[in-house]
């Protein structure tokens, strides 16, 4: 440090924190002042500026935020870090983090290890006073050779024709699979770095306006972090998509600009002579990399499913393999209902085509609710009425039809009905919640993770993690270390607080894989992290092990028993389909289901019977309707379904299906012999009978407690 600026200013009227604060910041070599006061802060600032203010919110005389917007009527420049013991909200936060220019926000208790990491990301501790840190090891990450893409469409074609072969060993066929899932991985990544490489002129043009910037203005220290920050998101960036070169150059303009020290002329020419002739060499090798690639715009295609066909031999393939190819859809076809099942019980497949020409039970859909129980999951369908048989609304939401084709199969109409049952899969897909404030990267794990059947949502505002949370319900977290104005750490700690979220999976994005930046992951609550560049297979790796994991153990939106949405996670879903449904000017349906007499159930018929009724309500509801529609567990022993675009009268019709159902289902007692038992039924229209779930729900269940049971 410099002898004009060599300590760090704590200012916190509590004393034990300010000491706490003061041995941290010593044990790495600061030199620190502590206040107890604005007026005592204020006085040490007058008479030698700091490297960096730690000021607590509330102060005695006057508070935090009052003595910054003081400060920054003078000094524009001074890094602060602000602590407090409320998370605040994003209307706050953006005035600290736009207007007052506030480094970070940390939210107390402190945790030691993570406040010092933060704040060493800030301002790097005294030369002499850095640990020794063992050697990276990352090695260079280099993009596997891709095939183009008629060579890639031969090898999938070959490799399908090997599998579908009858003297294909099993251990050859686990090979196969893998080298398909390869080289599908590759073709998706080819995409995305063609897409990138449309936006790399543009992210290589705003590290040379930063630069720019901050070459001008010598001594404004914000430009200067300014510029240090965009580079630092291209170096992971670039290296992800494999443009290491890229990387390498934003790297070390990023390791220059540290060098900068805005109160000194001592050899700062040399530095900036360096980070211009890095920005100049990187633009030559962007712009090389553009005009190579010829800068295609790529066609955004839906994500790709696979569909298996279930219709008579020889039943219009030309269509279905047209439609496939518009749909961007893996399909595979079947000509018989016995085969199909066989299929399902050995594919993962995303969705089924059924000729009602082949089902076994006539205007009951019999066979689509054996392909989901082969599947174990509510997969979208898609009914084609070959016959021209006569069926009500209420008979293809019960059915399960996420689209019903009536006639002969046209193209067209194949190639919709998949468009339309790959939007209706993403409902139900994992759900991880991207949280990084660089849109580049975001996109990247997005190319990863969505063509592996994930859903992502890309979160760049930290501060709204709660809220995005509530409405997105993640099974997971990819969240980024270094984000302006609040750390990962401080997000990740906020989540840890509160028992809805503590047990989702948090995986690290960081730049430092040394054992500090492990050590301080894990200190935070992560559950694993990824160190950047973030290579594309272990990426999909880790996500797919602890989603693997979470999913098979807990989930925040599951029922464990019943294998549908939880109360929350229901409301939720159920507030965005209202949304949805207000803004089309369609009408919604909720119906209320409860098993009558389920708390003597235990009594009556032994240990674990209200258990067992429930898991086989649970399976019913998964079997049967659409894979849209909604279906959680409000409490005990009742349950709810959610039927968008629909009104309480298909819902009675609904209803009635379900019961037929459900009158045929016996249950175990622990007397030896067995037992049946009943379901009341009500429902709520929106929006006459209310315009939120919370309406919906509470008129349904009022009408549910008297009305007797169906008979």
């Amino acid at each position: 440090m410099s002898e004009q600026n060599n300590y760090i200013l704590v200012i916190d009227d509590d004393k034990s924190f300010r000491d706490l604060v003061g041995d941290l910041l010593k044990s790495r070599g600061y030199e620190v002042v502590l206040a107890r006061s604005a007026k005592e802060a204020t006085a040490a600032m007058e008479a030698k500026r700091p490297e960096l203010a730690i000021v607590d919110y509330r102060l005695p005389e006057v508070d935090g935020m009052t003595w910054i917007t003081q400060v920054r009527e003078n000094d524009d420049t001074l890094p602060i870090v602000l602590c407090t013991g409320n998370w605040c909200d994003q209307k706050t936060f953006n005035w600290l983090r736009n207007i007052l220019k506030v480094s970070q926000v940390i939210q107390k208790p402190i945790v030691p290890e993570l406040f010092l990491h933060t704040l060493e990301n800030i301002v790097p501790p005294p030369t002499d006073a850095r640990a020794p840190e063992a050697e990276e090891i990352s090695g260079s990450f280099k993009i596997q050779p891709v095939l183009n893409s008629s060579a890639m469409e031969e090898s999938l074609e070959q490799i399908e024709k090997m599998l579908a072969a009858e003297d294909t060993f099993p251990d050859e066929v686990e090979r196969l699979n893998k080298l398909k899932r390869r080289l599908e991985t590759q073709n998706a990544i080819k995409k995305a770095r063609s897409a990138f490489i449309n936006t790399l002129p543009e992210a290589w043009s705003e590290i040379t306006s930063a630069v720019k910037k901050a070459r001008e203005n010598p001594k404004n220290l914000r430009l200067l972090q300014d510029a240090m920050g965009v580079a630092h998101k291209l170096k992971g960036t670039a290296g992800s998509y494999g443009f290491s070169k890229v990387g390498q150059f934003a790297e070390r303009i990023e390791d220059f600009l540290i060098a900068v020290d805005p109160h000194t002329d001592t050899e700062q020419e040399v530095i900036w002579a360096e980070v211009i002739r890095c920005v100049t060499e990187g633009t030559q090798i962007v712009d090389a990399i553009a005009r190579e690639q010829g800068g295609e715009d790529q066609v955004q295609k839906l994500p790709s499913i696979s569909c298996l066909a279930v219709t008579p031999d020889g039943a219009y393939p030309g269509p279905l393999k047209g439609a496939a190819q518009d749909a961007n859809c893996e399909l595979e076809m079947v000509g018989s209902a016995v085969g199909a099942i066989v299929k399902f019980g050995k594919h993962k497949y995303d969705s089924a085509l059924i000729d009602l020409a082949l089902d076994t039970t006539a205007g009951r859909f019999q066979l689509a609710r054996e392909l989901r129980q082969a599947a174990r999951r509510n997969i979208p369908l898609c009914f084609i009425n070959s016959k021209e048989e006569s069926f009500t609304q209420a008979d293809i939401v019960y059915g399960g039809a996420s689209v019903l084709l009536d006639g002969d199969a046209t193209r067209g109409g194949l190639s919709e009905a998949m468009q339309i049952m790959t939007i209706a899969g993403q409902m139900r897909k994992p759900r991880v919640l991207c949280v990084d404030d660089d849109p580049l990267l975001s996109g990247f794990v997005e190319s990863v993770l969505i063509p592996a059947g994930i859903k992502v949502h890309s979160l760049n505002e930290p501060v709204v993690i709660l809220d995005t949370m509530n409405d997105f319900q993640p099974d997971l977290i990819l969240l980024d270390v270094i984000m302006p104005g609040l750390t990962g750490y401080e997000v990740c700690r906020l989540l840890k607080s509160h028992d809805e979220w503590k047990q989702v999976p948090v995986i690290f994005l960081t730049s430092k894989s040394d054992s500090e930046g492990k050590r301080a992951a894990f200190t935070a609550g992560g559950t694993d992290f990824l160190s950047k560049p973030v290579l594309v297979d272990e990426l999909l790796a880790r996500v797919k092990a602890h989603l693997s994991k979470t999913l098979s153990e807990v989930s925040t939106r599951i029922d464990p028993q019943s294998k549908v949405l939880t109360a929350n996670a229901l409301e939720s879903e159920s507030e965005q389909l209202i949304n949805l449904c207000r803004q089309q000017s369609q009408s919604l349906a909720l119906g209320a289901i409860s098993i009558v007499d389920y708390e003597e159930l235990d009594t009556m018929h032994g240990a674990f019977s209200a258990e067992h009724v429930v898991g086989k309500l649970g399976e019913l509801l998964n079997e049967r309707l659409r894979a849209e529609d909604l279906r959680g567990r409000l409490e005990d022993g009742k349950f709810a379904i959610v039927l968008a675009g629909e009104t309480s009268e298909t819902m009675a019709r609904v209803f009635e299906l379900f019961k037929e159902d459900w009158e045929k289902m016996w249950f175990p007692s622990a007397r030896g012999n067995e037992f049946q038992t009943a379901l009341a039924f009500s429902s709520a229209e929106f929006p006459l009978e209310g315009d939120n779930f919370e309406k919906l729900k509470d008129y349904a269940l009022s009408c549910l407690k008297g009305r007797s049971v169906l008979s």
